[in-house]
């Protein structure tokens, strides 16, 4: 099976006002999934079998089949799995009590895994250095422990349309995970020349009617078997299935590729969750992002949408932030402490939730935790040696971050909330690249004021001493100055020009009281210009 021979389309499709009726489920439909079949046995014969009589492909029926975490199933070589395309394909982890997984070796060559429900289950994908492109495609993650898909050491993996869930009882346990004891949908470690493409990470059951309009077809399988699943089968399936620390973790990976996908954890709207960040990017080189919807991942230090630590070479382009942001920390858990050649391009960043379901955290008035945000951890921490880090603008002047580039994001806030700004931290002036195409799309910091649709500059948590914004809010000092060189040929010439997706459409947030904001929203004009 070559990966590169399917075709993908991004044409949207037009968002139907219409909700889907029920499923009608008959006896005969339901009766498969009545117990489950002690499978682990079969399915490694299975498997084995089609290994040795080079047959590439082990097709499983619908149904639901128990494997168990002791024994973890090994997909041989030369071999792919695929699920039915009629009623869901069920794996589940025998007594739910832990993960099992299927384990893919560097052996097997130019694999998919594809159309099939994992419950508790998990694919570790160990060393492999493919010389074709394996894939995990179309397939409906539930749980999976520390994450659903795990890949280390390898390169050419594409994971593609799939949805990653994860309910209460498998929350995160530990404020701050570590590699070992992570909660998320994607794990990647020393990963190379990979895509993660098309998935929805994080749902409320009772809204996923809404997405199937404006999701590529790819989602249409398991958004089909998801369906099923919570209709037809008495699977004590809980609505809340958002409860992913991170949609997807990277450690040491270069030439990673994030794009069209949905993370929405947006139970924050109405209490708060255990989270980490969306996209987490630790010692990674070569990080394309762009395109996404995120929303949900409170803008905080155990928050944000992209969390780049010490990274290099990093593009966010043309991608939908709902109440989160991108943060860019040099810090020691890395390779290399630096951030550099960051080029963040054609962002929509909308504020929407109150500060009374924020975290309780006295750094969320201040720089830390902005819109954009540049910080050195290991400098404000005096080489590590201090606890908490250095907070006010006696921070020293940070030498580990180089050419971070801003051009043409916009900010907007719902009615009655500060929009956020651009935060510099103690980033050298002279490496910052922040054009004067940044604009509020909504009520700026401070109108009336000269080029008050300009997101201002904040540089060493300084700001403007008596003077607040109409809610209470602080206004940075005018230290550091816009560009006015022409960035343009900072942007990858692939990803100019992107449209960001209509994803944000069917995303009410706040509890079901705020509509997105349009990403096509004009740079706010006050009434003098």
């Amino acid at each position: 099976m070559k990966f590169s021979s399917i075709v993908y389309s991004t044409a949207l499709l037009v968002l139907s006002a219409c909700v889907q009726a029920k499923l009608e489920c008959s006896l005969e439909q339901t009766r498969m999934y009545e117990s489950a079949l002690d499978y682990s046995s079969t399915l490694q014969d299975m498997i084995d079998e089609a290994s040795r009589l080079e047959k590439p492909v082990v097709y499983l029926d619908s149904g639901l089949f128990a494997i168990d975490p002791e024994k973890p199933i090994v997909l041989k070589k030369g071999v792919s799995l695929k699920g039915s395309l009629n009623e869901p394909t069920i794996l589940t982890a025998k007594g739910k009590n832990g993960t099992a997984s299927i384990e893919v070796y560097q052996d097997n060559q130019a694999w998919a895994i594809q159309n099939i429900v994992f419950e508790n289950v998990n694919i570790v994908v160990d060393e492999n250095k493919n010389e074709d492109e394996t894939a995990i495609l179309g397939n409906l993650f539930f749980n999976g422990g520390r994450g659903s898909v795990i890949a280390q050491y390898g390169e050419k993996l594409y994971i593609d349309g799939n949805i990653f869930l994860r309910d209460r009882l498998h929350q995160a346990e530990k404020e701050i995970p570590t590699y070992n004891d992570t909660n998320t949908g994607v794990l990647l470690q020393t990963q190379k020349n990979s895509v993660v493409s098309n998935n929805i990470f994080g749902m409320d059951l009772r809204k996923m009617d809404v997405l199937e309009p404006v999701v590529d077809a790819q989602l249409k399988k398991p958004l089909q078997d998801l369906k099923f699943i919570h209709e037809c089968l008495d699977r004590e399936l809980a609505d809340e299935q958002g409860y992913l620390a991170s949609g997807l973790q990277m450690y040491f990976s270069k030439d990673i590729t994030i794009k069209e996908n949905i993370m929405n954890a947006t139970f924050p709207d109405t209490h708060p969750i255990p989270q980490n960040h969306g996209i987490s990017v630790v010692g990674s080189n070569q990080t394309y992002i762009y395109q996404n919807f995120i929303a949900g991942w409170k803008i905080a230090d155990l928050g944000g949408a992209i969390r780049f630590t010490s990274a290099v070479d990093g593009y966010v382009m043309s991608n939908y932030f709902a109440n989160t942001g991108v943060m860019m920390y040099a810090a020691v858990h890395a390779d290399f402490m630096q951030v550099s050649n960051m080029v963040l391009h054609n962002n929509f960043l909308y504020r929407f939730l109150n500060p009374e379901v924020a975290p309780v955290q006295e750094q969320l008035a201040g720089w830390l935790y902005e819109g954009f945000t540049f910080f050195d951890f290991y400098t404000a921490r005096l080489n590590y040696t201090i606890r908490p880090p250095i907070w006010n603008s006696s921070v020293p002047l940070s030498p580990w971050g180089w050419h971070i580039v801003l051009s043409e994001n916009k900010f907007g806030a719902s009615e009655g909330l500060d929009p956020n700004v651009i935060s510099l931290g103690n980033l050298d002036p002279n490496e910052a690249y922040v054009d004067r195409k940044n604009c509020y799309v909504t009520e700026p910091l401070m109108p009336g004021s000269e080029h008050d649709e300009r997101i201002p500059l904040l540089w060493k948590q300084t700001y403007e001493k008596g003077v607040y914004t109409k809610h209470g809010g602080k206004i940075p000092q005018k230290i550091m100055e816009h560009t006015s060189d022409d960035l343009a040929d900072q942007i990858p010439a692939h990803l100019r020009n992107l449209k960001i997706p209509d994803y944000w459409r069917v995303f009410t947030l706040k509890n079901d009281t705020i509509p997105m904001l349009s990403p096509d929203t004009p740079c706010y004009r006050s009434k003098k210009q």
